[in-house]
């Protein structure tokens, strides 16, 4: 969905119900997968990045509950739509961005939430794109917490290819957005991981 004007609360409402639910690429699930992952179709670039939160087992437990409820998207230029609900395997949201004055309301599906009982060391969730996006593909979103050290970490994993025409011209671009996303994303994780420590 692109328009020129700030969509409102009923249109992303709207478009929220439309998005057609199926995935709009074939590897769905291969970020839990190193083989799937290995054997991508052409095209597609896999970007991983780690971002460190702190230390111990009560910060991972932040880290989990903050991931769970989407507190890493809490970035000044982008809104999340469709996220009134902590994380669940087949949950619809969006993003919405500004950009070149044009704005873009890009539709994801949950993929997964792995969020093991008792005391983990790693939680994770992906989603992937829907017919709409700007680009096609999937991104994992693992916190870990690695026992020899104690050291948290916020890792996203995603791979994507563009998925219009001028997306395809504008690849060099896109690849800066996301990259953005990244850095912002783990910056808004470490912030939630210490605001819920101060509570």
């Amino acid at each position: 969905m692109i328009r020129l004007t700030r969509p409102d609360a009923d249109a992303i409402a709207t478009a929220l119900r439309g998005f057609d639910p199926a995935f709009s690429y074939a590897e769905v699930g291969a970020t839990a997968s190193p083989e799937a992952l290995a054997s991508l179709a052409r095209g597609y670039v896999v970007d991983r990045r780690r971002f460190p939160l702190g230390t111990g087992r009560e910060v991972f437990e932040r880290a989990r509950l903050a991931l769970f409820d989407w507190r890493h998207f809490e970035i000044p230029w982008l809104s999340l739509e469709g996220a009134g609900a902590p994380v669940h395997a087949d949950q619809i949201v969006a993003t919405l961005t500004r950009v070149f004055g044009l704005w873009f309301l890009n539709p994801c599906r949950v993929v997964d939430r792995v969020d093991p009982p008792g005391e983990a060391q790693a939680v994770s969730f992906a989603y992937g794109t829907l017919q709409g996006h700007v680009a096609a593909g999937e991104e994992r979103f693992s916190v870990r917490l690695d026992p020899a050290t104690g050291v948290v970490e916020l890792e996203i994993l995603a791979f994507s290819r563009p998925a219009q025409w001028w997306t395809r011209a504008g690849r060099p671009f896109m690849r800066r957005v996301q990259g953005r996303f990244g850095f912002a994303a783990g910056a808004a994780l470490a912030r939630a991981c210490r605001r819920l420590g101060a509570n």
